[in-house]
């Protein structure tokens, strides 16, 4: 497996992607709690652990071209803004006979679950910008 270059070894776009997936998920689960009474409505979710999986450093991913001197070496990876989503999980017992999907509890529990998560990727961020601030300032 090809060691990642660069500046903190990719962590930065890693946790970059991250917190987007996570926002992105935020606001699904936000409009599933949101139409929790509409008839019909169909509860939908963002893949986030299988977008997170592309991710792994397995020799795959797309390189940017330099093609000044001056440009940083950064990794790209495909489709890197967009999220796929996917239909919620069905609950396992309903007595709606709407057709709604939405199981409120768990999508309650899954936007709690989401906000630990998303603030985790910010809080291990914000330690590497310290950190890269404190080499900058040359410790001081």
């Amino acid at each position: 497996m090809p060691q990642p270059t660069g500046l903190f070894g990719g962590t930065m776009s890693l946790l970059q992607r991250t917190l987007n997936l996570r926002s992105a998920q935020h606001q699904a689960l936000s409009a599933n709690i949101a139409n929790a009474d509409t008839p019909r409505y169909r509860a939908f979710e963002v893949a986030v652990e299988e977008e997170l999986r592309k991710l792994r450093p397995d020799g795959r991913r797309l390189e940017m071209v330099r093609t000044q001197n001056d440009h940083m070496p950064q990794p790209v990876v495909a489709g890197a803004d967009r999220a796929n989503l996917r239909a919620g999980a069905m609950p396992a017992f309903s007595l709606r006979a709407d057709g709604n999907t939405v199981d409120l509890d768990r999508a309650m529990g899954d936007l709690a679950e989401n906000t630990l998560k998303y603030k985790t990727s910010a809080q291990l961020l914000s330690g590497k910008l310290k950190s890269l601030k404190n080499v900058i300032q040359g410790g001081r």
